[in-house]
């Protein structure tokens, strides 16, 4: 035997692992019944949730696809079948559809930006050790915690012109008691204020996270450079932050442009038309007015809209975040 063969047989002796196969790494083999199994184990856990997804999501978006192109209207029975592009012509020429816009657009843009920079002033405050501030933060969930129509409701009596707890108060002080719900400007006023208080604690939650992520050594060395509290903020912070706040401001939007339980429980979208948002009128074209076509086709522009601001402003946010 020669002296080559005798050094692979001692090599083998002292180490029985078995060579493995090249391209292959070592450890056991694979099986491939447990990887089927494990398949079809994810598959039946994800099955449930996918198909309950699809019926709530498919299902209406196609009904709204399929009732904006037909005669639905239930004042007139008699005029059934295909409209083509008709309900949408006749819903954007109502004479109301650019005052509900610019109302959505208007209440949109102040609520949101009301809430963007208090929940962000309550953050920068929260950032730092404070005492009690678990307390605060217990405190903060409770707006965007509590049940909705309970709330809204709460809300609604407090606002009540006649007798509600607001103007209770304010007559006992001697001041002015207003009609918040009866009184156009008074009635969108009080609906910010609202929103606002519901979802600016769901904003200082959500800043408070980023700004707790952020390295300390950056405003350390900030403030060795001279920077106070609110230039660290502005200067330093909330640029770090930038794909987070682009995608909570936009998130934020699309969910107050889609707002209705708290106008609807409110003030009905009243005083007359004063409080009607483009959601709001959607719904009361069709169930008001009984025009199932018109209502349709502006749900779809809605959700059109909706989705080019989720595709063109959330989801590039989402996806710096995740990197």
């Amino acid at each position: 035997m020669s002296a080559d063969r005798t050094a692979v047989l001692a090599r083998q002796a002292a180490d029985p692992t078995p060579p493995t196969r090249p391209g292959r790494t070592g450890g056991p083999p694979r099986r491939p019944r447990e990887d089927r199994g494990r398949r079809l184990f994810l598959v039946g856990m994800l099955a449930p949730m996918t198909v309950l997804l699809l019926a709530f999501t498919l299902y209406p978006f196609v009904s709204v696809l399929v009732g904006s192109l037909r005669r639905n209207d239930l004042t007139r029975p008699d005029e059934q079948g295909f409209a083509g592009l008709a309900n949408f012509a006749d819903a954007l020429s109502e004479p109301g559809l650019l005052r509900a816009v610019l109302l959505t657009v208007g209440m949109v843009v102040v609520a949101v930006v009301a809430e963007f920079a208090l929940g962000t002033l309550a953050a920068s405050l929260l950032w730092r050790p404070l005492r009690g501030s678990r307390l605060y933060l217990a405190l903060l969930v409770l707006p965007f915690g509590a049940t909705p129509v309970a709330a809204y409701l709460s809300w609604r009596l407090m606002l009540n012109p006649d007798g509600g707890q607001i103007n209770a108060t304010l007559g006992a002080l001697g001041l002015p008691t207003p009609g918040w719900t009866s009184e156009p400007m008074l009635a969108v006023v009080a609906l910010v204020v609202v929103d606002i208080w519901q979802w600016a604690p769901f904003i200082t939650l959500v800043m408070l996270a980023g700004l707790k992520s952020l390295p300390d050594e950056t405003f350390e060395a900030g403030a060795l450079d001279g920077a106070n509290a609110v230039q660290r903020l502005v200067r330093i912070a909330l640029p770090m932050l930038k794909p987070l706040v682009a995608f909570v401001v936009t998130i934020r939007a699309i969910d107050a442009i889609r707002t209705f339980d708290s106008i609807w429980i409110i003030t009905g979208g009243g005083p007359g038309a004063a409080t009607e948002t483009l959601v709001v009128r959607i719904y009361r074209t069709a169930f008001n007015d009984l025009h199932i076509g018109e209502a349709s086709a502006l749900g779809l522009l809605l959700l059109v809209v909706l989705f080019i601001l989720g595709k063109r402003f959330a989801a590039p946010a989402l996806q710096r975040l995740e990197h």
